[in-house]
Order: C-alpha cells, then structure tokens, then sequence
C-alpha cells in the first residue's frame, strides 16, 4: 500500500499532475524540484510539498527518501540541444541524478517501489512498427543516450540489489503545462496558440510524419499501476496511445475544435526527423490494466 511517496520533478509537467492525482487519495506526497523546468499553472499545494533542491544534492536526497515509501523520478534534463551540446551537464542530471536516488533508496532499504520515467527516445529509429519493449535501443541524441544508461542501472539495482524497479517509457504526451520547446508534444502548444490567434499552424516536411500522441493522464494511470501491481517489478513499460497520427492530421484536428477557415504553412524539414513512430502498449496492458483513456480530439478539447 502506498502511504508516502516522493515524486522528483514535482514542479514539471508530468510530476505536476502526478502529485494532484496522488492527493485525491489522500497520499502523502514530497516533491524534490530544482525549478529549472517549472511549469506555469502550478497549484500552490504543490508548491507547499515541494523542496527547492537539486537530485544530485545526496544530502538532501537522503533527508527525503528516509520519509517515504516509494519514489517516483521524473525530473530530467529534458532538451535534446542541451544534450548534444552540453553532454556532460545531461549525463551529470540524468545519470549521476538517477544513480544519485537510486543508491539512496538501496541505502535506506524501506522503499517498495521505484519508478523511473524514461522515454520513447531511447530506442531512435524504428526498424519496425508499431514499437515493443523489445525494439533496439540506438537513441540518435545525448537525451536518449543518457535515459538508457539510467535505465539500465535501474535494471542493475532490480538485478543485483532486489530494489524493486519499474521503468516507464512515455511515447508523446500533451498538457495544458507542455513544453512549447520539445520537438513533438510541444507542437500541439504551438499549433493552438497560432490557430487561436487565427494564424496558421506551421508544419515542418510534408507533415506525413507521425507521432503516438496521448494525454497527460494516460502517463499519471500507468504510473499509478505500477506503484501497486507486483507484476510490474523489474519491468520496463511503454506507455502512449497505440496508434499514429500525422502532423497533417493534427493540425487539421486543432483548426476544426478552434472552428477556423486555416491551412498550414509547411516550411523545411527538420535535420535527422524520425519519419514514423508509435507504440506497441499491449505489455502494459496484459500486466498493469493499462488503457489510454482519451482519444486524441477529446484530450485536445480537455486542453483547449
């Protein structure tokens, strides 16, 4: 039974809304944040259960997690640029942040459940679709490379130590608190600011190019199974819709609910675009009950 959890990245997009539908439950919940990726829209509750730190401060890392039951990491050096870039500052975060919780939990020895959020990003282009647990990994940026080694040290504490594991690896979800920065689910915060403004949505390539597009609380659902199924433990799970959508197809969507006489303006491709990506979630189906409970245009209505 989950009593007290600590969910880091509780200031972020998906952290946010995980700590709300943990408190309809009335469980406990600490958020560690180093406010980097803030959203905006945070409910002061939030804010009111949130330590201002960084996941790299061991010191603070362990003051928490000696007060909870169960962990989940979402917090993460999410850009793809910073990345490639600055590799070091995003293994440091991503890997050495995760190692950092990880040895933690082990140390403390009273942790039920460690989930960490991973990323579709993790497995680069597609050899084949829809994508399963068991595609190749061959991330094509500093970002996925890091979640993979993090991932896999995550398997090594499951492995060798017993600390009871689960990954989870969202394909792209959307939220009224999404990043207008990321590449594919901050395209929906892009086309609904231009098309409410009566501008037209701007599509990078032909816009045949597909994603698996879901909605926020899909990820909340799945990370909620997996706090509480043991079939879980030492498992790796993709989370997303199970079905593609164009980038066509979206803005189409996104006019037709604002109501508007629009057309895409297309303009040149993006360098190194995966052309078609989308999930094989019938894993966290069979073993978490897991199902996508909004369609795409019901989850656009929700945020528009």
């Amino acid at each position: 039974m989950i009593k007290k959890v600590l969910v880091t990245g509780s200031l972020g997009q998906l952290g946010s809304y995980l700590c709300e539908d943990l408190f309809k439950d009335d469980i406990e919940v600490i958020g560690l944040d180093n406010e980097i990726n803030k959203c905006i829209e945070i409910k002061d509750e939030i804010d009111k259960i949130t330590v201002k730190g960084d996941i790299r401060n061991r010191k603070i890392v362990d003051k928490i997690m000696c007060e909870v039951d169960s962990v989940v990491h979402c917090a993460a050096q999410v850009s793809v640029d910073k990345s490639i870039n600055n590799p070091i500052y995003d293994a440091d975060n991503n890997i050495i942040g995760t190692l950092n919780l990880l040895d933690s939990a082990l140390k403390v020895g009273s942790i039920n459940r460690f989930v960490f959020i991973s990323t579709a990003a993790v497995y680069g282009n597609p050899v084949k679709l829809p994508i399963d647990e068991t595609h190749p990994k061959n991330p094509l940026s500093g970002y996925g490379l890091s979640k993979l080694a993090a991932e896999k040290y995550v398997r090594m504490f499951y492995e060798i130590h017993k600390l009871p594991t689960v990954v989870i690896r969202p394909f792209n979800f959307y939220s009224k608190r999404s990043d207008p920065k990321s590449p594919y689910s901050g395209v929906i915060t892009k086309f609904i600011s231009r098309v409410k403004e009566n501008k037209a949505p701007i599509i990078e390539g032909d816009g045949e190019q597909t994603r698996d597009f879901f909605y926020v609380q899909d990820v909340v659902n799945i990370i909620r199974a997996s706090l509480i199924k043991e079939e879980a433990v030492g498992k790796a799970f993709n989370c997303g819709k199970g079905r593609q959508t164009s980038i066509n197809e979206l803005s189409e969507i996104i006019i037709k609910l604002f109501d508007k006489d629009l057309e895409p303006v297309y303009v040149e491709k993006r360098k190194g675009d995966i052309k078609h990506s989308y999930s094989d979630v019938s894993k966290a189906k069979n073993l978490l009950e897991y199902n996508s409970e909004y369609s795409l245009k019901e989850g656009l209505e929700k945020i528009i």
